[in-house]
Order: C-alpha cells, then sequence, then structure tokens
C-alpha cells in the first residue's frame, strides 16, 4: 500500500492495519496486519521532500468487484498543467474539524504549473521540490484536507 510518509514515519509497524474492499473507515471489507513500513530513504520531515511510503502486509489480498490493484505513474511520466486529479480519502471535510469522514470521499483537482506553485508558496517560506505535485482548485473551495493523505 503506498502512502505518505509523513503519516506512519516513528511509529511502530502494529500500530498500523490496512482495511481492503470497502468505503468505510472502520467497517466492512477485509483488515489485514502490517509487517512493514519502508519510508523513502530521503524522506525529509522538514520540507516533506518525497514524502511517500509502503505499507507491507504478510498477508495476500484476495481481488475481486472491490479490490484492485491502483496504477501508478511511471517515472519519466509528466504531467501537464492543468490537468484534472482526483484525491480521495477519509480526512477531515471542512477546515478545523479534526472529525475525519467514516465514508470514502472524493474531490476532482487540477494539475498547477510547478513556477506558479513555487512562487505562491515562496511568498509562504515553503520550498517546491520536483518530486512534488501541486494540485488544487483556481476558484478555491475544493480539495484534500488533514487526514487525506
Amino acid at each position: 500500500i503506498v502512502t505518505a510518509a509523513h503519516c506512519t514515519v516513528g511509529d511502530a509497524t502494529n500500530r498500523w492495519r490496512i482495511r481492503v474492499g470497502s468505503t468505510w473507515a472502520n467497517s466492512g471489507g477485509v483488515v489485514h496486519n502490517v509487517n512493514a513500513n519502508i519510508i523513502h530513504p530521503s524522506f525529509n520531515r522538514n520540507t516533506l521532500d518525497n514524502d511517500i511510503a509502503i505499507l507491507r502486509s504478510p498477508t495476500t489480498f484476495s481481488f475481486n468487484n472491490n479490490v484492485r490493484a491502483a496504477s501508478i505513474a511511471g517515472s519519466n511520466y509528466n504531467l501537464g498543467d492543468n490537468q484534472a486529479i482526483w484525491a480521495a480519502g477519509w480526512g477531515d471535510t471542512f477546515q478545523g474539524s479534526n472529525q475525519g469522514s467514516e465514508q470514502l470521499r472524493h474531490v476532482e483537482l487540477r494539475s498547477i504549473n510547478r513556477n506558479t506553485c513555487r512562487n505562491n508558496y515562496a511568498v509562504r517560506g515553503i520550498g517546491i521540490t520536483d518530486n512534488m505535485l501541486c494540485v488544487g482548485w483556481s476558484g478555491g473551495g475544493r480539495d484534500a484536507c488533514q487526514g487525506d493523505s
């Protein structure tokens, strides 16, 4: 399972479980234990560069109509500007609520030009690296939120 390194770094492996085959956060599907949390070797907690990890399970997943492997873009894939991007998660449904959603939710966003993104974040003292994607919605009002990563 691919996840964000900032979510799992420093945690004991047995703290995590993988639920497959359900769109509900706490019910349905099949729950698998985790036996490895592989953090990208160049992950940087301060900048969030290389913010990616893999959770491995000692048990196999049974693929069916509700459990399928996702496709991942290759290393040479170039994401163009203003392309449709779908974000999904069980995170907060509005900023500051600190109450994740029990039902999986999704939102369509758009890719943002990297230089535009760098300039927008530079004024806040935040660096955007070549290992990061910039996505959002030009008019605001929709985005991923805390707990979606």
